[in-house]
């Protein structure tokens, strides 16, 4: 049989996504690795109405809505707690001061305004990665520029300098760090490592998400769920207002003798916002030309 067709230059090969997620006021992060694929289907409520001289009269729709579902094995309480609505109350115990964690080196042909994840381990011979509830206290950070180091400025509010700490959920140490060569004096400074040298830094020793009121007014979250091709085109789809669904959340321990990872299914339904354009009000769905 010959092919009844040639158009074809929108099928897509399942690739995964990258699923982010904003809280109210917020920005989008990365939630991380999840087991399989998004689920995301369009519903309505339908109104037809059969009228007594004239037919039927055209059909109505009402109530747009999406009901959301993926396994989430990136099981960072970051993560739970930006899902649930406002139910969740986090809570960081902190551990003792740790004056031991090693130098962190960021290899030459580094790249400007590129996040890197700032890795703190509990020594030299503790490769434990640290947690740290606030922005870490560094003792120095410098360009090792071939036997001259020049001790490199940290950018702030008052002045430009030559590195930002910035918050990065998706780090296990919750932050990371960006550069600007354009401000050091050493010339091709790109070409040379940095070492970032710790302080005295009090990580987390354990995060508690504490839940259960008799009513809660939740607050809603967008998501963003994106696949990336090998030439940087997207194809996407956001959700504006998203709510957790009863169930949504299941804390289990897996067996021993199972395969896989711990994993936790996560469903949710994206409605409609009405302080948006109206015809735009619950979600886009975005194609890059030439996205595969």
């Amino acid at each position: 049989m010959p092919n009844q067709t040639t158009e074809k230059g929108y099928t897509y090969f399942p690739d995964g996504a990258k699923v982010q997620v904003k809280k109210f006021g917020g920005a989008y992060f990365d939630i991380g690795a999840i087991d399989k694929g998004v689920k995301i289907p369009l519903s309505w409520k339908e109104t037809k109405v059969h009228s007594g001289n004239a037919g039927w009269l055209d059909m109505r729709i009402s109530e747009m809505k999406v009901e959301g579902a993926f396994d989430l094995i990136n099981l960072n309480p970051a993560n739970i707690e930006a899902m649930g609505g406002g139910m969740f109350t986090s809570v960081a115990t902190p551990g003792t001061a740790n004056t031991t964690a090693p130098n962190q080196v960021i290899a030459a042909n580094w790249t400007d305004n590129t996040m890197y994840e700032i890795i703190m381990y509990a020594s030299p011979t503790d490769l434990t990665k640290l947690k740290l509830p606030t922005k870490p206290t560094l003792t120095s950070v410098t360009l090792d520029a071939g036997g001259t180091p020049e001790t490199l400025i940290e950018w702030t509010a008052a002045a430009s300098g030559d590195y930002a700490v910035i918050a990065n959920p998706n780090a296990i140490s919750g932050w990371g760090i960006m550069f600007n060569s354009a401000s050091m004096s050493k010339g091709s400074p790109k070409t040379f490592a940095i070492t970032i040298d710790f302080g005295s830094n009090t990580p987390t020793a354990r995060t508690t998400l504490s839940i259960g009121s008799t009513s809660k007014i939740l607050t809603a979250f967008a998501i963003k769920v994106e696949h990336t091709d090998s030439a940087a085109k997207v194809r996407g789809v956001e959700i504006f207002s998203c709510n957790p669904k009863s169930g949504g959340f299941t804390f289990d321990f897996g067996g021993a003798n199972e395969d896989g990872t711990e994993k936790m299914p996560i469903s949710f339904t994206g409605e409609i916002d009405t302080a948006l354009t109206d015809g735009a009000q619950l979600m886009t769905w975005y194609v890059d030309t030439g996205a595969v």
